[in-house]
């Protein structure tokens, strides 16, 4: 079986999402929506306080060593990866949170309220990832934004990779002409 093309996979998950509405969620206190031209994001459907806890996120618990790769992921522990469910998985990144993630229970992750919520108000939480060569460029548009999705101890190191990365695909460039 060969692989499916990346255009193919995002025409096809574009009629799932139209005809089946796997990734729609909603309930009294959020619901998840499109973010503008950035996808989906999880939303405030009423206030939430400083302090209080907006969701509580389950999902797939997978073992370090099992673990395949995705964008979604949680660490729940050295061993252990939380794949979150809907709507958990929605909550974007930024570099000025409104919430915090915390581990809740042994296999459970949850969102808490750091500033007042207003009910519209897009619910979005510092990632804090490591640099890695994979990482994304930051689109939370906030006035402090670090330009990655990584944590503020790893910008440098984040730009050392960019730069890497940015030489790398300059020489492969010039060697085809």
């Amino acid at each position: 079986m060969t692989q499916m093309e990346k255009s193919r996979r995002k025409d096809l998950q574009a009629i799932i999402d139209r005809d089946y509405d796997y990734r729609t969620y909603s309930d009294d206190d959020v619901v998840v929506a499109e973010v503008g031209k950035h996808g989906l994001g999880l939303f405030a459907n009423r206030q939430f306080l400083p302090g209080e806890l907006v969701i509580e996120i389950s999902g797939q618990v997978l073992r370090q060593d099992e673990y395949g790769a995705s964008s979604y992921v949680m660490e729940l522990s050295k061993k252990l990866y939380l794949e979150p469910g809907i709507p958990g998985a929605f909550a974007n990144h930024s570099c000025n949170p409104n919430s915090e993630l915390i581990r809740l229970t042994k296999y459970t992750m949850g969102l808490v309220a750091i500033c007042n919520l207003e009910a519209g108000t897009e619910i979005c939480y510092d990632y804090q990832w490591p640099a890695l060569e994979w990482i994304p460029r930051c689109r939370c548009n906030s006035p402090n934004c670090r330009g990655w999705v990584v944590a503020e101890k790893e910008i440098s190191k984040m730009k050392k990779i960019a730069k890497r990365k940015s030489s790398k695909q300059n020489g492969k460039k010039s060697r085809a002409h």
